[in-house]
């Protein structure tokens, strides 16, 4: 007993679960289908046996009644002819009479019937007698066939009786066959009304087990897809749920481990690049407050470049650690509404001396745009746009950077006469670490993240990266399209 419940609990498959609930659901519904069959066929049998005994009887009815005319008829010439040949008809229909009257006896089932059936057999049989008694006496002349003929006439209606009361017999079986069609009605009725509840508790007991593991299931992805790996992952129901239930466990624990694994990377990795970033930061800031000796204009631009963005760099990386401890990819707390021409202007200066030692024309098409948007994602949207135009860029090359604002939607788009990005690997240059066959071909090797970066920080903002398709040795064109939303907050300008 223990075994079956505990089978029932935890069966070994959901499949073999499902199988036990339609099972338990399916018989009662069964039972009452086959009560209902067997009554079925029982009203059947009945009524076809109920329908060929009364047209049986209705008919030895009326062949009891034929003979007895013919008896009537032959004893009549019998007496007024006296031809022997008319008694031995009479004998011959007597004896007819008697094996129909046998026939119907044992088909009557109506007691009244058979008494009044008794009742003729007797008046028949006394008449034969008397008749019998006589023979073969030849006073007897047209008289006595009167007299004879009359008793016949008594024994014709008496047939004619029994043959209206059989003929009745179909009314009163067709009757007997509608009252057991009600009962057979009532009784799956009932057992309908008894059943059908029985059936939704069970249905409703099975959807409960049934979806348990399920909910169990769900609720483990959704922890999993936030980021939420501490608890243990314990799903209940059969075995092959529970094995699932297993694996899942089992990917909580590897994606706890490779967290882990990022959270130890990124805080060496910061390590690593705090110290040189300082000596570079505290060089920058000796060179620019002049303390190694004057510097030329050219040379003060270029520390203040360098300056800034040294304290940049490390605001990234101070970023980037605090990102990573939140463990969320949503927008930043700095959302705002951006000055999109200041917000150019400062990219544009940090690439300043690339540009100048590059000799690339960048010209720069940027209508009064206000944004709402996340500061520094948008910041390295452009960035790493320009940056990537600027890589590709061939010496003395042109760029164009273009933003406008059309139908509630701020298109920034950024083109370049590189050598472009060849067909075949237009739908790879979004993926993270991918750099294309051009990718050696800048001063520095990049790391194929730029791309992907900035896909996933336009996404966030429900906006659209798009490759758009030029001519061949033409260059590529990038476009990006942020939709434009209000926002009750002042104006954040970027400096």
């Amino acid at each position: 007993m223990e075994l079956k419940k505990s089978w029932f609990l935890h069966p070994r498959s959901f499949i073999g679960l499902l199988v036990v609930g339609f099972g338990l659901v399916s018989i009662p519904l069964i039972i009452t289908l086959f009560t209902g069959a067997f009554y079925v066929e029982k009203l059947t049998k009945q009524s076809q046996e109920a329908v060929l005994r009364a047209v049986q009887s209705t008919q030895d009815s009326r062949i009891l009644q034929d003979q007895v005319v013919n008896m009537e008829r032959n004893i009549r010439k019998y007496l007024v002819l006296k031809d022997p040949i008319y008694w031995r008809g009479y004998l011959d229909r007597h004896v007819a009479y008697v094996e129909i009257s046998d026939a119907l006896n044992k088909q009557l089932l109506n007691n009244d019937l058979k008494e009044r059936l008794k009742v003729l057999n007797k008046l028949e049989r006394e008449l034969f007698e008397r008749l019998a008694d006589s023979y073969p006496h030849s006073s007897e002349g047209l008289d006595k066939a009167q007299v004879y003929g009359e008793e016949f006439i008594a024994l014709t209606e008496l047939t004619q009786v029994m043959l209206n009361d059989t003929s009745q017999l179909i009314e009163s079986e067709m009757k007997i066959m509608q009252d057991l069609s009600e009962e057979a009605q009532t009784i799956i009725y009932w057992e309908l009304m008894a059943v059908l509840p029985g059936a939704v508790v069970i249905i409703i007991v099975f959807i409960v087990i049934l979806s348990r593991p399920i909910r169990q299931i769900d609720a483990a992805i959704k922890k999993l897809g936030e980021g939420e790996f501490e608890q243990e992952i314990i799903v209940s129901g059969p075995m092959d749920i529970q094995y699932l239930g297993k694996r899942l466990d089992w990917l909580r624990r590897r994606l706890q481990y490779l967290e882990d694994k990022k959270v130890k990377f990124l805080h060496y990795v910061s390590h690593e690049l705090k110290t040189p970033l300082t000596s570079i930061r505290e060089s920058a800031e000796l060179m620019s407050e002049e303390i190694l000796g004057p510097l030329t204009n050219h040379q003060k631009e270029v520390t203040g470049i360098l300056r800034k963005s040294s304290i940049s760099l490390q605001t990234m990386i101070e970023k980037l650690l605090s990102f990573n401890a939140s463990g969320k990819d949503s927008l930043s707390s700095g959302m705002a509404s951006l000055f999109m021409r200041n917000l150019v202007d400062n990219i544009i200066a940090d690439h300043k001396a690339i540009l100048i030692a590059k000799k690339v024309n960048l010209n720069v098409l940027c209508d009064d745009i206000i944004l709402h948007a996340d500061e520094e994602q948008v910041r390295v949207i452009i960035d790493n746009l320009l940056s990537n135009a600027i890589k590709y860029a061939p010496y003395n090359g042109k760029i164009n950077l273009k933003l406008t604002q059309s139908s509630g939607q701020v298109l920034i788009d950024i083109t370049d006469n590189g050598p472009g990005i060849p067909e075949e690997e237009e739908e790879k240059v979004f993926k993270a670490f991918y750099r294309g066959s051009n990718s050696g071909k800048g001063l520095i090797k990049g790391s194929g993240l730029g791309l992907s970066i900035v896909k996933e920080f336009v996404e966030a903002h429900e906006g659209k990266l798009e490759l758009i398709t030029q001519k061949e040795d033409s260059g590529a064109h990038f476009r990006v399209t942020i939709p434009q939303k209000r926002s009750n907050e002042g104006l954040a300008w970027a400096v």
